[in-house]
């Protein structure tokens, strides 16, 4: 996405203030933090604080709510699906797991869930192993190190990073299970940066109080999808994978519960519909919506899909 007029504008302001700030640094001068007052006239222009940014959501779980515009646009838009070109009498999958999404959670779960003897179908709307994970740089986060680290510190900076506002019981699965994804990531073959003599390397991450990000040179989440998409693909026999075919909607039983999922093929423009014991939805975040034009380096394929279907099946933000 490229820069706005006004966004060059004041790239052009910065760069001629830098030599300024540069110098005032080497001087020693300490730049004086923001007021409390100062900060809120800042985040008025921040895309996430925007008023004019946010709407409301006028039906379903989440109706009164008011977020960004660009996902309440979506919430708000009639299915694509014509009733009329679908027959549901008749299923052209049957399996035990659906896994919706082909990135690294997509992958692990299928994984996981064969190796508690289910049959997977892994449906993506793009190739297999086509998402933010393939991207990642920086590394994963787990407390390994017991005699510097425990999953009570990782907890601890987790729920402050997010300012108390994170789900502590979702906190707790992360921090405690953490370990053995590292682990268990290690057992398939992903090969983390290690020590000499084998101990893996760790390093500060954003926020953490402990060294705790593993990491693999600087190609860690292509590191970790080589890993699970060789793996996936080694079990073609349990694990089938539906590339270019993304789903469009869940579907619900009569008791309102999620028996499966409709797939568009993007190369045959036909639907199919896939039948499952349950339904796990891995389709990433929404950073390519460029929400107020707020630009991110998110894969193309993160544009909300599990959001939305979600929300369209009832289940709340």
């Amino acid at each position: 996405m490229p820069y706005t007029a006004e966004l060059k504008k004041l790239i052009k302001i910065v760069e001629k203030t830098r030599p300024a700030r540069v110098e005032r640094k080497k001087r020693g001068e300490e730049f004086p933090p923001m007021s409390l007052k100062e900060r809120e006239e800042i985040l008025k222009y921040h895309p996430d604080f925007k008023e004019d940014g946010r709407s409301e959501i006028k039906l379903g779980p989440n109706k009164g709510y008011r977020i960004a515009n660009e996902m309440v646009s979506l919430l708000h838009a009639p299915s694509r699906v014509d009733p009329d070109r679908v027959d549901l009498s008749s299923a052209d999958y049957e399996t035990d797991v659906l896994v919706i999404g082909g990135g690294g959670a997509g992958s692990a779960a299928a994984l996981l869930a064969r190796e508690n003897g289910a049959k997977v179908i892994i449906a993506t709307k793009l190739r297999m192993g086509d998402a933010n994970t393939m991207m990642a740089e920086g590394g994963i986060q787990a407390a390994t190190k017991s005699e510097k680290d425990s999953p009570y510190y990782h907890y601890l900076d987790a729920m402050g990073g997010g300012h108390f506002k994170n789900d502590p019981d979702l906190v707790e699965t992360l921090v405690t299970e953490a370990p053995k994804i590292i682990a268990w990531l290690e057992k398939l073959g992903a090969m983390f940066s290690k020590f000499e003599d084998g101990r893996l390397r760790t390093m500060h991450g954003g926020g953490t109080s402990r060294k705790r990000m593993h990491y693999a040179g600087d190609i860690t989440g292509a590191e970790i999808m080589r890993t699970v998409r060789d793996e996936v693909k080694n079990h073609s026999t349990d694990i089938k994978i539906l590339e270019f075919s993304p789903a469009v909607e869940l579907i619900l039983n009569d008791k309102g519960v999620c028996a499966g999922a409709l797939l568009y093929n993007l190369e045959t423009e036909e639907y199919l519909v896939v039948k499952a014991k349950a339904v796990v939805l891995a389709t990433g975040g929404s950073g390519r919506l460029h929400i107020q034009n707020f630009m991110t380096a998110n894969h193309y394929g993160a544009t909300g899909d599990g959001l939305i279907m979600g929300y369209h099946a009832g289940v709340p933000l």
